[in-house]
């Protein structure tokens, strides 16, 4: 149970990381917004995780939790890039939490990996970067979870 408690621990603390200095703005022109939620269906929900997530719509993104407040969550947000990519990420990474390249979609990208998990995805594309986290999901690199995945981001960049 504390090995447990202990992963969840560093997940929250690489997400929180990862929020700090969040700037949204529109993700479309002036008056336009990219409904996100819109963008990823319910079989591609259930391609990711075997129980349904449900969506909030946020400012410039969307959340999908399994309840209110529950651990496995998905979200994705879009905002306006203030810094390198590897500066979203905190800089005192676990030696068990490695950044990945993110090759094909955007501009560039990157991914962090814990204990051969996807979690935190930072990808920009002009001067817009689409954050995402997909927390206790269990998305391996390489598995169909992560095509499924790669495919939601490809078509939400494509639009930004």
């Amino acid at each position: 149970m504390k090995r447990t408690t202990w992963k969840c621990g560093i997940l929250a603390a690489i997400c929180v990381s990862l929020l700090i200095g969040f700037s949204p703005v529109p993700a479309r022109s002036a008056g336009e917004k990219l409904d996100i939620c819109s963008q990823v269906s319910a079989a591609q929900l259930k391609k990711l995780y075997r129980k349904p997530l449900y969506p909030t719509a946020t400012d410039n993104g969307c959340f999908w939790s399994e309840k209110p407040g529950g651990m496995a969550s998905f979200d994705i947000n879009v905002h306006k890039a203030r810094r390198p990519l590897r500066e979203y990420y905190n800089k005192n990474l676990p030696a068990s939490v490695k950044l990945e390249k993110i090759n094909g979609i955007g501009d560039e990208g990157l991914v962090n990996v814990s204990e051969g998990t996807l979690g935190v995805v930072v990808i920009r594309k002009g001067k817009l970067v689409l954050q995402s986290a997909v927390t206790f999901l269990d998305i391996k690199p390489g598995s169909k979870k992560q095509a499924v995945l790669w495919d939601i981001y490809r078509r939400i960049v494509q639009q930004l």
